[in-house]
């Protein structure tokens, strides 16, 4: 079934239209594959093994388990192929799994000798190709492995741009649909309580603006707890949707009026300007864009997540002795490099004894366990806003130098892998 999902993910017409230009440009054979082997589309020259072999159970084994390696190197990987020529492999990763690969080739790194047609003949004796070798191996490129891996790279770059983002795409979709679902359970049980209510009372021409259920959000929202404040916002959301009786002009100015008290909450939370100014930007879709109801109510829920996340990040205790704060300012502007107690403490002019004791009497934690919080929110940052980062990288930029020590800190502060941590913010 995975060349289903090929075809699902990939425009496979666009795909071919590109294998032409690119085959004509660096004049290399290119073909996709399933993670099987078996071919979905190819651009060849006339006189190609691969036209014969096609589709060949020793070549589509080949083919499989080299794209498998492919996968596990995370890279296009070089090698030769079932008939004893060279190709390079490239993986189509999807939601973490191999479901196909990419191959240019074949092509030769040596001159095509006697020895080169004899071991050709004999990996392809059983496999029934019928071609003339001469016109083959007159066809047949020969080029460097620099040049082939480089031809590689781009098919894997420009494949894998485009299985992420259908990857993204989904994932998002299937946020806006959970959301929806919750605030349409949220506005079913209005409107019957509204109308238990209107049974015992005087009819009313129009519901009141949720202006408690504004306060009780902006309140979780300076907490900074995200799971209470997605509740609290859908609740929001569903009883602004029933205010405005649906009328998304009144709903976007309604909602687009929330985001300014987002960004005053953070502002008094002493998030810096520029760092809301990043977020907020994308709050002028809501008015100047024709969103849907559920695109918007997602829109809404994604800048508050990022505000929440800015006010946490800035929520460092007030009146702190001026040792601590120099010592917390130092950190954080020198996470990436090695920290320790006795080098922080000669940066701030104070003794390791004295420094240690003011963070458990201060911030009620050790020096270490600080520290460990401090890398932790640049890693969170960099997961969040960096385009695919590699734990090794993240783990680096913050210090922790150990990959599999940095993914355990993470989950154990977090709750949850980097990886997974990554993928709320796609």
């Amino acid at each position: 079934m995975e060349h289903l999902r090929l075809k699902e993910i990939l425009d496979i017409k666009q795909l071919r239209k590109f294998f032409t230009h690119f085959s004509l440009v660096v004049n290399l054979d290119v073909a996709l594959f399933d993670a099987s082997g078996r071919e979905i589309i190819a651009v060849r020259k006339e006189n190609a093994v691969c036209h014969s072999a096609k589709n060949n159970v020793k070549c589509r084994k080949h083919i499989a388990d080299n794209s498998l390696r492919s996968s596990e190197l995370g890279e296009p990987y070089i090698c030769a192929c079932a008939c004893g020529l060279i190709m390079c492999f490239s993986p189509i990763i999807y939601a973490d799994r191999l479901i196909g690969s990419i191959a240019c080739g074949p092509v030769l790194l040596w001159d095509a000798d006697e020895a080169t047609i004899e071991e050709f003949l004999e990996k392809t004796k059983d496999m029934r190709i019928n071609v003339d070798v001469d016109k083959l191996f007159q066809s047949i490129n020969s080029c460097t492995s620099i040049n082939i891996t480089s031809a590689a790279q781009i098919l894997f770059m420009i494949v894998g741009s485009l299985t992420k983002e259908h990857s993204v795409y989904l994932q998002q979709r299937a946020k806006i649909t959970e959301q929806q679902a919750k605030i349409a359970e949220l506005i079913i049980s209005q409107k019957e309580l509204l109308g238990s209510k209107k049974q015992n009372e005087a009819p009313s021409n129009c519901l009141d603006y949720p202006i408690e259920r504004e306060k009780e959000l902006i309140t979780c929202i300076q907490k900074g707890n995200i799971e209470q404040s997605k509740k609290a916002l859908n609740v929001l959301l569903g009883e602004i949707f029933s205010f405005a009786n649906g009328n998304m002009d009144k709903i976007k100015v309604r909602l687009f009026e929330l985001v300014a008290f987002f960004s005053r909450t953070a502002i008094e939370s002493e998030v810096p300007m520029s760092d809301i100014d990043k977020i907020v930007a994308n709050s002028y879709s809501i008015i100047q864009k024709d969103l849907s109801f559920e695109e918007i109510c997602f829109l809404v829920n994604r800048i508050m997540e990022e505000l929440i996340w800015l006010i946490n990040r800035n929520s460092r205790p007030k009146n702190l002795n001026v040792y601590v704060s120099k010592a917390i300012d130092y950190m954080i502007t020198n996470t990436a490099k090695e920290l320790t107690l006795k080098g922080v403490s000669d940066a701030v002019f104070i003794s390791t004894f004295y420094l240690s004791r003011l963070f458990r009497h201060e911030l009620n934690t050790t020096f270490s366990d600080y520290l460990c919080k401090i890398r932790i929110e640049k890693a969170k940052n960099i997961l969040k806003n960096e385009k695919d980062p590699r734990i090794q990288e993240v783990a680096e930029k913050t210090g922790f130098n150990d990959p599999n020590y940095f993914a355990k800190s993470f989950k154990k502060v977090v709750g949850m892998s980097p990886r997974d941590y990554r993928k709320i913010f796609l």
